[in-house]
């Protein structure tokens, strides 16, 4: 059983990695937004820093600053040609610090994209599934005694 276990994990290894290499590599968003904020974000395109509005569209390359209990979330969007959202990525900054606004969106925030599950996500997730049931099952019924004998 224990090889079929190990089985199972490697062949959703071989498919789960291609999802998350797809979207850690993601760069081509239409457009980054300032979404939501707590407190005062300021950002930069190489000048002075200046307040951040709820709204703004952010480039790839931008310094955004957050002070102490500060909070920015950024989200990135794909468009089709009539300028709806197919696909989008969220990205929440919650500690102070100067952040580099960049091209590529984290997979798991894009995983759900705006609510949805994808097909690709779908099989990550029954994957997941069917890893967990056969490794649950793959327990053994002998008892292997105390965790730990060693001297305490």
């Amino acid at each position: 059983m224990k090889k079929f276990a190990f089985a199972l994990v490697a062949l959703s290894a071989a498919f789960v990695a291609p999802a998350i290499a797809q979207g850690q590599n993601k760069s081509d968003w239409d457009k980054i937004v300032l979404e939501d904020k707590a407190g005062n974000v300021m950002t930069s395109t190489g000048g002075d820093y200046q307040t951040a509005d709820v709204g703004k569209l952010l480039i790839v390359g931008e310094h955004m600053m957050l002070g102490d209990a500060t909070k920015a979330k950024v989200v990135y969007y794909e468009l089709d040609d009539e300028g709806k959202v197919v696909d989008k990525c969220v990205k929440d900054y919650t500690d102070p610090d100067t952040y580099i606004i960049d091209a590529v969106c984290t997979p798991a925030a894009a995983w759900l994209n705006g609510g949805h599950i994808s097909g690709a996500n779908a099989g990550v997730i029954a994957g997941a599934a069917v890893i967990g049931a056969a490794l649950i099952n793959s327990g053994s019924s002998k008892d292997n005694g105390a965790i730990s004998t060693g001297a305490r």
